[in-house]
């Protein structure tokens, strides 16, 4: 009859070693692979918060009409990247002209439209920055448009600067250049409209 032999504590011990190791190595992975996913989720959703604002406005300027009279032309507010105001005047889907509002609070932008009483906010994500410019003189003048999505933006500056450097990166930051109409000194004339904003670019005539 043979004897039954039984682990060492030394056995035992090794054992548990190597376990710990490789429970290590799992949890590490998985974090790695968890963390790296969220800095993804993070920037998918600050690119799609920016592109959903600017498709916004850049559906709206290409409604924008002339102005009509010194009170439907462009109004610009804006001070420093915290807070900002931009509207203008639209001709809509129903032929009707119609003053639209933007809003920048330093967190959120909202859209209003004169004659509605909803005011719609756009954003999905904090805002950083939403900067509305008016850049070079006739027959070239332009929209600068810049939109900066932040979801962790912290309320604060301070506590803001304290993110980590992959953090910082995650914000998003789209840019565009519109030409609306309400620049132009003529009306309904949309091969012309084009074709001097075409020109003004240095493209074909």
């Amino acid at each position: 009859m043979s004897k039954r032999r039984a682990f060492t504590l030394i056995e035992i011990l090794a054992m548990a070693a190597v376990a710990v190791m490789a429970l290590s190595t799992i949890y590490k992975m998985f974090a790695g692979t968890w963390g790296q996913f969220h800095k993804s989720q993070t920037k998918l959703t600050n690119l799609r918060a920016a592109s959903i604002m600017l498709e916004y406005l850049k559906h709206d300027l290409r409604l924008a009409t002339t102005p009509s009279s010194d009170a439907t032309k462009p109004q610009f507010t804006q001070s420093g990247d915290n807070t900002s105001a931009f509207k203008f005047q639209i001709l809509n889907e129903a032929s009707a002209r119609k003053m639209v509002s933007y809003l920048f609070d330093g967190k959120n932008v909202t859209r209003s439209e004169e004659g509605n009483s909803l005011v719609r906010n756009i954003n999905l994500a904090r805002v950083k920055r939403f900067k509305i410019e008016e850049e070079g003189i006739d027959p070239k003048k332009r929209l600068k448009i810049t939109i900066e999505a932040d979801a962790e933006k912290a309320e604060n500056d301070p506590a803001d600067a304290k993110r980590s450097t992959q953090s910082q990166k995650n914000k998003v930051a789209l840019s565009a250049v519109m030409y609306p109409r309400f620049f132009q000194k003529f009306k309904d004339q949309e091969e012309e409209f084009w074709t001097k904003a075409r020109a003004a670019e240095g493209g074909a005539k």
